[in-house]
């Protein structure tokens, strides 16, 4: 929970600072969710079938969505949304990776 509360307003400063959009703590949670349990589950059904590297794949595939439900969500170009969705993506991967680091 903590992860996804650190997500939705790493997602609000992002898109505070590339596009001065305002954006509600409640929409950019629910994007926040939305991203973490769809990249984990695609994340994991992609490990077990070609190992490590479907992290990656996942990784580059939920930055791709994040992208475009921005985009579909908050108006923004298709390029300057693709552009947050990878920086979500690696605050996201970068927080989850460094709380379990933390917690283990």
């Amino acid at each position: 929970m903590i992860v996804i509360l650190l997500d939705a307003v790493a997602l609000i400063l992002i898109l505070k600072i590339m596009d001065d959009a305002d954006v509600s703590l409640f929409t950019a949670i629910l994007v926040a969710l939305g991203a973490a349990i769809g990249t984990n589950l695609l994340a994991y059904g992609l490990a077990m079938a070609i190992g490590i590297s479907g992290i990656l794949v996942a990784a580059a595939v939920g930055a791709a969505l994040v992208g475009v439900l921005v985009s579909a969500l908050f108006g923004i170009e298709i390029k300057r949304s693709f552009t947050i969705g990878g920086i979500f993506m690696l605050v996201h991967l970068s927080v989850s990776f460094g709380l379990g680091l933390l917690f283990r």
